[in-house]
């Protein structure tokens, strides 16, 4: 199963659900996960019509939210969420009360992860992303760390359009395959 959980949706118009459709088709992927940045003064309707738009591409797609830690509450309603962190070094302790979440684009934007934070993040389903568009050789024993200990590692591009989706796959599956777990761990057939 091929897949990239974290490309950013912009739909202006019906056009542009046919492009992610087509750029989707031409990766070959399975199954699209789309965020969008979100933050709390955000209203119901555009959080609705967000989903709305997603639910009605003719491809697998997900509908997921890119929130920026920390944040208050985790809105309901979306298929996964991925934690953006900055500035920060990533512990047990800012890990307890988060669950089934996925951590955006490790090690970018000042983020740093302690090994302590490893057991918390099997216990509560935390995943740790793959990104292609922020990956560098020095985190391929990073990875194969987290995939020994059973952590599920989604591949995401950090798409900011269409035509970017899927980037970097093929290089990254050089380094591990990502693609047994993450299914089972989004509930994906």
């Amino acid at each position: 199963m091929r897949y990239d959980m974290h490309v950013h949706l912009r739909v202006e118009s019906d056009a542009d659900i046919d492009k992610y459709e087509m750029y989707a088709r031409m990766a070959r992927l399975d199954i699209v996960g789309f965020v969008i940045h979100y933050n709390e003064r955000m209203g119901k309707r555009a959080l609705r019509d967000y989903r709305d738009s997603v639910e009605s591409m003719g491809i697998r797609a997900l509908a997921g939210l890119e929130l920026y830690y920390p944040f208050s509450t985790l809105p309901t309603g979306f298929d996964f969420y991925i934690i953006h962190f900055s500035d920060i070094t990533v512990d047990a302790d800012v890990l307890e009360k988060l669950k089934g979440v996925i951590i955006a684009h490790p090690f970018s934007y000042g983020m740093k992860i302690d090994p302590s934070s490893f057991e918390i993040m099997r216990k509560n389903g935390i995943a740790v992303e793959c990104n292609s568009a922020h990956f560098y050789l020095g985190l391929s024993d990073f990875y194969a760390r987290l995939k020994e200990i059973d952590i599920a590692i989604p591949f995401g591009s950090d798409a900011h359009s269409p035509e970017e989706m899927g980037a970097g796959m093929e290089d990254l599956m050089g380094c591990f395959s990502p693609y047994g777990t993450v299914a089972s761990y989004l509930g994906i057939q």
